[in-house]
């Protein structure tokens, strides 16, 4: 065998067994996750408190995939459910959705980068940067960090209702995007408006993460889909990793920060959050930590596998089950969301919101050509 034969046989055998690493991790990561939850929850006495809250696991389970398959994060999820079925207050389901994103997403985002599939690194930069600002901007200046579970300065209804808004968004977005002929890998350049816009969008996705637990990822995939032109092969992957990273800021600021995961029990009462003693009247399903306790060896399974098969199945594909989830998340605010039926100004909001949404989206799509036809950065 001569020199170059060798060279040639060991650098394959090289690639053969990096490979076979990183396919190892992928999975190797969940189970290691799921072992150590398996000591921590027997030793600590856990396992009650888990099955107590086996609504939440069964609600990721289906969250999780959605969370590593589609742009929406196991948040479009896990807030309406809790909020329109499980009548759950929109401050705690919007942490749940930070901190177990924070798991799950993260989880898909590793899964994501040692697959190997392809990343608009520039977008995803610009969308953390932007989706994180706004995140924090949304929890200060919208929030009450007062209140047990940073409770909002806006009903919860309208922020249902506008969350259903942002999600019929991209139900529009990709029936145009599968009209689209030719597409890009990465956003073809970067000029002053379209990164301008792009913080714009990324700074509100943040805004809504903050009340949703979920919008980051809505937005960042809105702007490279709709205004660039990037394939949705590209756009999921890099929407879900810019939102496992605004997650972690959430987790840390709402989790770890404001004492949300620190939460005291009595029986099956909660009694303190952050160490503040609490009423009587929060009932177990109101239990962050066990919530969340509960639902993370389903997310570090269920995030990965959904990221696997969307890489697996055809772009039509991917775009009929994100079209799917949001027209299921319109019809359920229509018919969980009681007071739409009898509130006349919310009624209004939602009906002159799906006109206006309509409208923006394609009046964005004419600009798309404006916005990306400007001086490029060198």
């Amino acid at each position: 065998m001569t020199k170059s034969m060798q060279a040639e046989s060991s650098t394959s055998s090289a690639q053969h067994s990096h490979s076979r690493l990183r396919r190892l991790l992928v999975w190797g990561l969940p189970a290691a996750f799921t072992l150590s939850w398996i000591l921590y929850v027997i030793l600590a006495g856990h396992v009650d408190r888990v099955a107590d809250n086996w609504r939440a696991a069964l609600t990721m389970l289906f969250g999780s995939f959605v969370a590593g398959s589609t742009p929406q994060g196991g948040g479009a999820v896990a807030f309406p459910v809790f909020t329109k079925v499980l009548a759950m207050p929109a401050p705690v389901a919007r942490s749940f959705s930070l901190t177990i994103q924070a798991t799950g997403m993260v989880m898909a985002a590793a899964s994501i980068l040692l697959a190997g599939r392809k990343v608009d690194w520039t977008a995803l930069g610009l969308g953390i940067a932007g989706g994180s600002a706004g995140l924090v901007f949304g929890l200060f200046a919208l929030g009450d960090p007062s209140t047990p579970f940073w409770g909002s300065h806006i009903d919860s209804a309208f922020v249902k209702v506008s969350f259903t808004l942002l999600i019929f968004a991209v139900a529009l977005i990709v029936r145009l995007s599968a009209a689209q002929q030719s597409k890009f890998e990465k956003v073809p350049h970067w000029g002053t408006r379209s990164v301008s816009l792009m913080l714009v969008f990324a700074f509100v996705g943040g805004i809504f993460s903050s009340l949703t637990g979920s919008g980051t990822d809505v937005l960042l995939f809105v702007f490279i889909v709709l205004v660039a032109n990037v394939s949705t092969r590209v756009a999921i992957p890099t929407s879900i990793i810019a939102m496992a990273f605004v997650s972690v800021v959430g987790f840390m600021i709402v989790g770890l920060w404001h004492g949300q995961l620190n939460i005291g029990l009595e029986g099956d009462q909660v009694v303190s959050v952050g160490g503040e003693a609490f009423g009587p009247e929060l009932a177990t399903r109101f239990d962050l930590f066990g919530i969340w306790l509960a639902a993370a060896p389903i997310v570090v399974w269920g995030a990965p596998f959904g990221a696997w098969l969307a890489a697996k199945v055809s772009e039509r594909t991917i775009i009929r089950f994100v079209a799917t989830m949001a027209i299921l998340e319109v019809l359920t605010t229509a018919i969980f969301l009681d007071q739409l039926h009898t509130d006349a100004v919310l009624a209004s909001y939602a009906i002159i919101g799906l006109f206006f949404v309509w409208w923006a989206v394609h009046r964005l799509e004419h600009l798309s050509a404006w916005i990306m036809k400007d001086k490029q950065f060198d």
